[in-house]
């Protein structure tokens, strides 16, 4: 088994998320297999050209969007005992009209677009979709419900859903949380993810629980902004980027996750939280309705404000708090990464 992928960032990059983690463990299951995985992306700054991270050996070339054309033509030089993954992020890397490839998207990019370019972005959106349109007859893996019926309106005929793992064993109990409300954002903070309207949420759950205290985990283009402008807020703290550690030990104490992303491909932040106990609360959007099950691991809300509502619900209501969070250790047992490694692999040798 031979594996291309073909990602617009790698593993080490410092913009890496949950597509790359996602992409690695791909990666690592066709090595463990016996065969051989090669991801090609682009090549940023401090970073060799190229190397080999647990037998996966990494090529790096051009900018993140100059990489798709390098890419392009590294993939055809690949023999058809090869298999190409291509993965969408935005745009592709072409690679439509080959047999031995596979598609791979977490999500259609969308609303993004716009919360990046502004009216621009409209233009964009619709180039995303006419872009897709041409791997509507290549096997295709997502990793939600939510981008699957996307693509199904394209027109996508064949698409294998394989969802995120977990990195983590879901504890067996809830464990005990901090004796004062202590809410958790973890992401990036960019304005796809929406960083200011947790701090919003939080400033109005603050009008009824005073001691109340949210951390933000990630960093970002927009830290500078938020730390300057909420840096008179009470109970508010960045961390910055947290190692692995740290970021477990702050999910496991707080008692509840806040995502007011635009969209995702699937919340893997949400999993993260729930593993240990932790309900979200997250927009109703592509992706977090997937992730959150509604009243059941957590709430999905239409704005901040009423994230704050259920916030202090789930605070006074100590017996739906605890039945919130049992159910959310129940549902992180669902997900695993050898799960996932094994109905990649059913999906490769399909194509054999």
């Amino acid at each position: 088994m031979k594996v291309l992928f073909l990602n617009r960032r790698c593993i080490k990059h410092p913009q890496r998320g949950g597509a790359e983690v996602y992409t690695m463990e791909l990666a690592r299951a066709v090595v463990e297999r016996g065969g051989v995985a090669e991801w090609f992306s682009s090549r940023a700054k401090g970073l060799e050209s190229e190397e080999v991270i647990d037998g996966v050996r990494f090529i790096r070339r051009g900018s993140e969007l100059t990489t798709h054309f390098y890419g392009f033509f590294y993939a055809l030089k690949k023999g058809k005992d090869w298999i190409i993954v291509d993965e969408f992020n935005g745009v592709g890397f072409f690679t439509f009209f080959l047999k031995n490839s596979v598609l791979l998207i977490h999500q259609l990019y969308q609303e993004l677009w716009t919360a990046e370019f502004g009216i621009w972005g409209h233009v964009f959106k619709v180039l995303e979709k006419l872009l897709l349109k041409l791997y509507t007859n290549r096997k295709t893996i997502t990793v939600s419900k939510s981008t699957y019926e996307d693509l199904k309106k394209l027109g996508f005929r064949e698409i294998h859903i394989i969802p995120n793992g977990l990195d983590v064993i879901p504890l067996s109990s809830v464990p005990e949380k901090e004796e004062t409300l202590h809410l958790v954002y973890l992401g990036r903070l960019k304005r796809t993810k929406n960083p200011e309207d947790a701090i919003k949420a939080f400033m109005l759950v603050k009008e009824k629980v005073k001691d109340a205290k949210l951390v933000l985990m990630g960093d970002g283009p927009m830290r500078t902004y938020l730390t300057r402008r909420y840096s008179d807020v009470e109970g508010l703290t960045f961390l910055g980027y947290v190692e692995r550690e740290l970021k477990h030990h702050t999910l496991e104490r707080s008692h509840i996750l806040l995502v007011p992303s635009i969209r995702e491909g699937w919340g893997q932040v949400v999993i993260e939280a729930n593993a240990f106990g932790t309900p979200a609360i997250g927009y109703r959007v592509h992706g977090l309705k997937d992730s959150i099950k509604h009243a059941q691991t957590g709430f999905l809300v239409k704005d901040y404000r009423e994230m704050a509502q259920k916030v202090i619900q789930l605070w006074e209501d100590r017996e739906l708090y605890h039945q919130i969070a049992r159910n959310c250790l129940d549902w992180a047992k669902n997900f695993s990464w050898e799960r996932t490694k094994r109905e990649f692999l059913k999906l490769l040798e399909s194509m054999a």
